[in-house]
């Protein structure tokens, strides 16, 4: 899904200091309920400047859908993060929900459970890379014609996304559809666990930045239609790689590589 090889494609700050969420009060997300992982990644994000003042939110559908929780745990978390300042809730024609202004979110206590989940997040980042260049290999010696016209179609899919909850529909579709196409229907159920245990991390971010990384997405595609394995590998192998910098626990930490 994000990393921050397309610096023109948003304003990402991976120096930035968030010493106001390493407070190790809360260890690990496992413990958190459904609607504090909502509220932690929503204000983690505001924190880390993914999201700025203003912005508005997807629907509480969107949100949901695009963090994994039921409508009900979006809309409450989101209530609640409104209730404390992090955001704003509007009624009427255009109304909905805003950032509100800065610094409230570091009252959110629970972003401290990313934080300190920062070596499996690594590690899953490690576990995806290892897995994903493995199929893309198999996937560039027999992805059929009709098996590319849909990755072509998902590309496009992401490319048409107005937030980072349309994105996250079309990031999931195109990287499993990848990997079922490298026909190790035996690798899927593991493939599956380390990527969606990697998106239980993701936070929103820009939706012009996504569309950056989208781009990837349309090489590995142009390297698999040609069948060129090296290429392929190649590519994809970045694309996840860097997840070690841009995702939280690269920003967070200001990680030097990034």
């Amino acid at each position: 899904m994000v990393d921050a090889r397309h610096p023109e494609a948003g304003a990402i700050e991976p120096g930035r200091s968030v010493t106001a969420l390493a407070n190790p009060a809360v260890s690990g997300i496992t413990r958190l309920s459904a609607t504090d992982t909502v509220r932690a990644r929503i204000a983690l994000a505001i924190e880390l400047g993914l999201m700025v003042v203003g912005e508005q939110l997807p629907s509480d559908r969107e949100v949901a859908a695009a963090l994994g929780v039921s409508e009900i745990t979006a809309r409450r978390a989101l209530k609640s993060l409104a209730d404390e300042g992090v955001l704003q809730r509007k009624r009427g024609r255009s109304g909905g929900t805003f950032v509100a202004e800065p610094g409230a979110s570091v009252s959110v206590a629970s972003i401290t459970a990313y934080l300190a989940d920062a070596a499996d997040v690594h590690r899953l980042i490690d576990e995806r890379v290892l897995l994903e260049c493995a199929l893309v290999h198999h996937a560039a010696l027999g992805i059929s014609s009709a098996q590319l016209d849909e990755l072509e179609a998902t590309v496009a899919q992401a490319a048409a996304a107005q937030s980072w909850s349309d994105y996250h529909v079309a990031d999931e579709r195109f990287h499993l559809g990848v990997a079922a196409a490298s026909g190790l229907d035996w690798a899927l159920p593991q493939y599956g666990a380390v990527l969606h245990g990697l998106y239980r991390y993701f936070l929103p971010y820009p939706v012009t930045y996504l569309h950056g990384v989208n781009r990837e997405h349309a090489r590995l595609v142009a390297a698999l239609r040609e069948h060129d394995p090296i290429a392929a590998v190649a590519i994809i192998r970045q694309h996840v790689a860097v997840l070690h910098d841009s995702m939280f626990v690269g920003l967070a930490a200001g990680d030097p590589r990034s």
